[in-house]
């Protein structure tokens, strides 16, 4: 059989094998469901830049006319209930508004929100002034432009994506999912090849097929399973992006999700051949944790990082963790949704990566070939080396 023929017909295996595992298919149903539910969620309660205040009298109703006037122009919107004093308690208690004001007072039920407090504190200031400039014989169109000179023009040197704040969470959960998704397809793996040597159906299968053939058709098979996976759940999010306006899909997100995507693969074939190693390492499925709790722990360490990054994500530890195999793969898809990535960085990072992984390969395919016939115990990593040399 020709080496091809023989990868094939092993990915070919490990596809049909697992996709008619009926846990399989309900963790992709949950998954889907989940990433369907946070982004309608968050289109239905993300946006809610509504605040209601109740107004005892005439003075505060002035003052709070002109703070809905301000509101409206910063893009947010502040509704007016009257309310009688006795009431204003209860509707607080209630939650039906958010603050009570009356002459010279502010009352919520908590702590006020800060935002609203200032909003309301520059209402009274303007209406103060307006009441104290009639007074003094100032009216008409002086008034006005006392009270309302030009508003001061507000630029950036940067271009400003009004998307940023729905971006960066978008950021988040792609990042979420490509740990979630490395770290399962590398346990599924590891576990894989010690199901086999303990069920010593790997001495029937390597009478036919070579262990590099056995070790490239497993890792390929699980790697284009666990692709089409994130595409698919890449397809929905973005669906129900479109559909619930949560965001803008444009060409750009899309091409950063498809950059995603590709940085999966990259980290996908950086760690899969390593949990191979470390299942051809131990003879019973009890011994996976032990065995592939280095490579997990790396993915950990490299899913906070992250965290750091998307937080800085022009700073020196995102240029620095993008040049880095182990971090490159869980750092960089978050910069490329929120377009502080560069071209060039994108294209070097992910070479490499692919460079360390291609490295990282036949080594794995050696350690793997001098590993997975022996059984009874734990074999060290040496061993397996020198086995397959002899």
């Amino acid at each position: 059989m020709r080496s091809a023929d023989a990868v094939r017909l092993v990915a070919r295996r490990e596809i049909v094998e697992r996709v008619r595992e009926r846990s399989f298919l309900i963790s992709t149903s949950v998954m889907a469901i989940i990433v369907v539910l946070v982004i309608a969620l968050s289109a239905l309660f993300g946006s809610d830049d509504v605040s209601d205040v109740g107004v005892t009298d005439p003075v505060a109703m002035a003052v709070g006319r002109a703070a809905a006037d301000a509101a409206r122009a910063s893009g947010t919107e502040l509704r007016l209930h009257p309310v009688s004093t006795t009431d204003a308690r209860a509707q607080l208690a209630d939650g039906s508004l958010d603050a009570v004001l009356g002459s010279g007072a502010v009352l919520a039920q908590d702590k006020p929100d800060q935002q609203l407090v200032a909003l309301l504190q520059s209402a009274n200031r303007q209406v103060s002034a307006q009441r104290t400039l009639r007074r003094a014989g100032v009216h008409g169109a002086t008034l006005q432009r006392a009270l309302a000179p030009p508003p001061l023009r507000v630029a950036s040197v940067k271009p400003q994506d009004k998307d940023a704040d729905t971006e960066a969470g978008l950021a988040f959960f792609i990042v979420l999912l490509l740990y979630g998704q490395l770290l399962t397809y590398g346990y599924w793996v590891a576990a894989g090849v010690v199901e086999e040597k303990s069920s010593r159906v790997i001495e029937i299968v390597l009478s036919t097929l070579r262990p590099r053939q056995l070790l490239a058709g497993k890792v390929l098979g699980l790697g284009l399973l666990a692709l089409g996976h994130l595409t698919l759940i890449a397809l929905i999010g973005l669906g129900a992006a479109a559909a619930t306006g949560a965001l803008d899909v444009s060409g750009e997100l899309v091409r950063a999700t498809a950059l995603a995507l590709a940085w999966f693969v990259a980290g996908y074939a950086f760690y899969a051949c390593a949990f191979a190693c470390a299942g051809a390492l131990v003879p019973r499925q009890e011994e996976i944790q032990s065995a592939t709790m280095p490579l997990t722990l790396v993915i950990l360490v490299s899913f906070f990082i992250s965290f750091a990054v998307n937080d800085n994500p022009d700073g020196t530890l995102a240029h620095v963790t993008a040049f880095i195999p182990m971090t490159a793969p869980l750092t960089m898809p978050g910069r490329i949704v929120t377009g502080d990535a560069s071209t060039l960085e994108v294209v070097v990072s992910y070479g490499v990566t692919l460079l360390a992984a291609a490295l990282l390969i036949p080594l794995a395919a050696r350690i793997y070939e001098g590993g997975v016939l022996r059984t009874g115990s734990a074999i060290k990593l040496r061993d397996a080396w020198r086995s397959a040399r002899a």
